[in-house]
């Protein structure tokens, strides 16, 4: 065989080769010839639904872009200062200023929740703030606390401080109120097997002043695209998002002052482990905030 007729062979075997080559990259879609809409964007609530993730009717996805102003507060030791008005509970307060208690017998509740109610009521919650979270031999300052949710695997009821501030202050009722949603101004109530109050932790803020105008925040749409395009925060096919609310978390802790910023947090629930997970978008960047980000494994 000469050598002209092998670099023929050569030829035409490399030239077959790439023309499979291009093939398989046209195939799939390595140069964007893929024939379809070039305007067409992926709509990453459509992709969730697809896989098989619920949305709670309550939860509103829209493009609207609210508003809310940045706030800022002082460091207190108030909890440390008033432990001693907390009665019938042994009371420590750790390093990080969290207060844990622990009641000296169950304090029963006069409320729904049992192994058939994995829910907390509107009325169950207004019978424990007037009875026991105002009560001031069980809580310091309980009776600030006023957005909630329930973790029924954990019996956990959790409880948030909020504030006006940030929303409209014209509004004299607390429907504007914005809760601090990164676990720094939240009382967790846990219940035993009869669903009485056995124990809690309790961390605080001294009220809030507002430190610059209303900023425009990202809308939900970009919350769900913001989670659904992240390895680590992206929604397990059992899911349900049961809640989206407003809500704030500290970006910047100094000992003259901190400074909390608007956050989106998101609230889902596992059907097969019966998890509850919540996770905190930065209103203004659009950034899942990581090391707020909280799991009850339920």
């Amino acid at each position: 065989m000469d050598f002209k007729r092998i670099q023929m062979i050569l030829l035409v075997f490399f030239v077959i080769f790439d023309l499979f080559l291009a093939y398989l990259l046209i195939e799939r879609g390595a140069f964007g010839l893929n024939f379809q809409d070039p305007t067409a964007q992926i709509n990453p609530i459509q992709e969730m639904r697809d896989r098989g993730i619920k949305f709670n009717p309550s939860v509103e996805l829209n493009q609207t872009a609210p508003e809310l102003a940045v706030l800022k507060n002082t460091p207190n030791n108030e909890l440390w200062g008033k432990r001693q008005q907390l009665q019938n509970q042994s009371v420590s307060i750790d390093p990080d200023g969290v207060l844990i208690s622990e009641f000296s017998s169950p304090i029963e509740l006069d409320i729904s929740l049992g192994e058939e109610t994995l829910s907390l009521t509107t009325d169950d919650f207004a019978w424990i703030h007037e009875n026991i979270l105002s009560n001031p031999s069980y809580f310091i300052h309980g009776n600030l606390y006023l957005n909630h949710w329930y973790s029924p695997q954990d019996r956990m009821i959790i409880i948030r401080m909020v504030t006006k501030e940030g929303g409209d202050l014209e509004d004299p009722s607390m429907k504007s109120a914005v809760p601090i949603s990164d676990g720094t101004a939240e009382i967790r109530i846990l219940l035993d097997d009869n669903y009485d109050m056995v124990s809690y932790t309790q961390t605080y803020q001294d009220p809030f002043t507002r430190l610059e105008d209303h900023r425009k925040l990202i809308s939900t749409n970009e919350v769900i695209a913001v989670i659904e395009n992240r390895i680590d925060t992206t929604l397990p096919n059992d899911a349900e998002i049961v809640s989206m609310t407003l809500g704030y978390f500290r970006s910047v802790e100094t000992k003259q002052f901190n400074l909390y910023l608007p956050a989106w947090e998101v609230i889902y629930f596992r059907k097969e482990s019966g998890q509850t997970v919540s996770v905190l978008v930065d209103a203004i960047k659009g950034n899942v905030i990581n090391t707020k980000s909280k799991s009850y494994n339920n």
